[in-house]
């Protein structure tokens, strides 16, 4: 098993699998009773990058650790795994009420 100190990832490079840069790590969120890697807390590149991912209060992009791929020169995360907590983080709305039924027409004589 490969081990990497934490200290290590600070200001490592964030991109998608797809090449697309998100920026760079600023901290990382660790589950306390575990102690296991819950998410990373990135600081963005761009505004346009922040618009596509969840943030913190902050404004960093938090990237959930199930879309890290690897993590060598560059820490690499699934872009589908991410457009899924994408999805699941939006506030879902009530379904549409539709109008009542119309009337049954009448026979035809």
């Amino acid at each position: 098993m490969s081990q990497i100190l934490a200290s290590k990832l600070r200001s490592v490079g964030v991109v998608t699998d797809r090449g697309l840069q998100i920026g760079k790590i600023s901290d990382i969120i660790f589950d306390e009773k575990d102690g296991k890697i819950v998410s990373l807390l990135i600081k963005p590149a761009s505004k346009e990058v922040v618009a596509s991912v969840p943030r913190d209060s902050s404004g960093n992009a938090v990237i959930p650790f199930n879309a890290v791929m690897s993590i060598r020169d560059f820490v690499v995360v699934n872009e589908r795994v991410l457009a899924i907590q994408q999805l699941k983080a939006q506030p879902r709305s009530e379904p549409e009420k539709l109008p009542p039924p119309l009337p049954p027409l009448p026979p035809k004589e």
